[in-house]
Formats: C-alpha cells, structure tokens, sequence
C-alpha cells in the first residue's frame, strides 16, 4: 500500500481594488489506493466531510481550500466560477502511469459580502483514480485550478 498527499494549488483573478487572501489548499489528506485496478475516488466537501469509495483509503482526513475575499462592497453577492486548467494531478518530482483526476469542484455559485465587504469561500472538489494496473507513487500531487470572482 503507498500514502499519497494530495492538494490543489488555487490561483484567483479579481478586480484590482478588490482583494483575496489565499489561506488554505484543497487538500484530499494522505490517501491508499489499495487496488489500483478499481477505478475509485474520494470527495472534500466544502464544509470539510470527507468520503471515499472503491479502492481509495483516507489514511488523514483531508480540508477545503479557504479563501478570504475582501474590499468589496457590503452587502452584495459575489458570483463564483472555477477551471480546472489540469485536471490530471502531476507528482512534485517524478512521472507516474497512474491517473489522479480532480473531476469536480464543489462550492456556492454566489457568496455575499458583509457589512465591512468580506466573504469566505470554501471550495471543495471530487479526486478520482482510473482503473489502471499502474501503481501510484508515494508522494505531493498537484494541480492549478482558476477562480473568477465577479459582481
């Protein structure tokens, strides 16, 4: 059985007056994917439940990625969009046959500001393992994923 540490590097646009604090990565924990054979995933929500089917142990819990969203105006709604610019996970430092795929991205469509202009976005996402004979290598996966926040 081989651990593997999984996250997601969040990268954000905004308007130039607005202002968004990246404190958290989605993270899937240190997961086993017991029988790579078995096509299998494993889901963070955004309000940090985490779930897992076939193959795929959560060995440590894993959390969503947490951004602050500040300078805004009070009292509107943010609308949110995400990309996966890649949804395939890429090792930190070597090439593997087995296929991490993040295929989906879970938050609110919209947040709304409070009276001093913030929000807080909580964004989770589904990790999915393909039915393979190839083995995963221990380590960091990652991949970039696009955020628009507009209103």
């Amino acid at each position: 059985m081989k651990a593997l540490f999984v996250f997601l590097g969040l990268f954000c646009s905004w308007c130039s007056q607005a202002n968004i604090i990246h404190n958290a990565d989605l993270s899937f924990g240190t997961i086993i994917v017991a029988d790579p054979s078995v096509a299998s995933s494993v889901v963070v929500s955004p309000g940090g439940g985490t779930s897992s089917s076939g193959s795929i142990h959560v060995i440590k819990k894993g959390h969503p990625a947490e951004l602050l969203l500040e300078s805004f105006p009070a009292g509107v709604y943010l609308n949110i969009s995400t990309d996966l610019l890649n949804d395939q996970l890429a090792h930190s430092n070597l090439i593997t046959a087995g296929k991490l795929s993040v295929t989906k991205l879970h938050h609110p469509a919209r947040v709304f500001t409070d009276r001093d202009g913030r929000a807080r976005l909580l964004i989770g996402g589904t990790l999915q393992s393909q039915a393979s004979a190839a083995l995963y290598v221990d380590g960091q996966y990652a991949t970039t994923v696009s955020i628009e926040v507009s209103y």
